[in-house]
């Protein structure tokens, strides 16, 4: 399930994964729709590479994921790890472990960080309540408000 986590001293909120998504990944369901909607504000986020916002734009929350080579989500996940100088290119979102930094290795980004900032971008007023987000889906939803009361 995604998980809400709180890091330095409660004043800075991602959501996490509780395991690891895309090609040969467990893709626990709502945590596939997390990084979907990631994916889909990444594609509306001016912060985010002009080139990357239309292969992110591909990703529909919600839809089912195959892990195939030409599902969307994994498309979206290989490209965003090639564009990010030095990522691990392993064809799947890892879990942050690295609460502290968000980073692991030699200050890599774990992507999640970065898909939760476009996520915070397209949720200005309301964030971390990611179910107010018109494109959240189901399942995702479901775990936002069961912790809503947490966050």
């Amino acid at each position: 399930m995604a998980v809400p986590v709180v890091v330095r001293n409660g004043t800075l909120f991602f959501w996490n994964l509780s395991a690891n998504v895309g090609r040969t990944s467990p893709n626990r369901p709502d945590d596939v729709q997390l990084v979907q909607l990631g994916y889909a504000c990444a594609a509306k986020d001016p912060a985010v590479d002009a080139k990357m916002r239309p292969i992110f734009a591909a990703v529909v929350p919600g839809a089912p994921y195959t892990g195939l080579p030409n599902d969307p989500l994994t498309i979206a996940i290989i490209a965003d790890q090639k564009d990010r100088r030095g990522s691990t290119q392993d064809g799947h979102i890892s879990v942050l472990t690295n609460f502290a930094g968000g980073t692991y290795g030699q200050d890599h980004p774990f992507i999640i960080v970065g898909l939760n900032f476009s996520i915070r971008g397209a949720l200005p007023e309301t964030f971390p309540r990611i179910d107010k987000h018109p494109l959240c889906p189901p399942q995702l939803k479901a775990v936002s408000i069961a912790a809503a009361g947490r966050i």
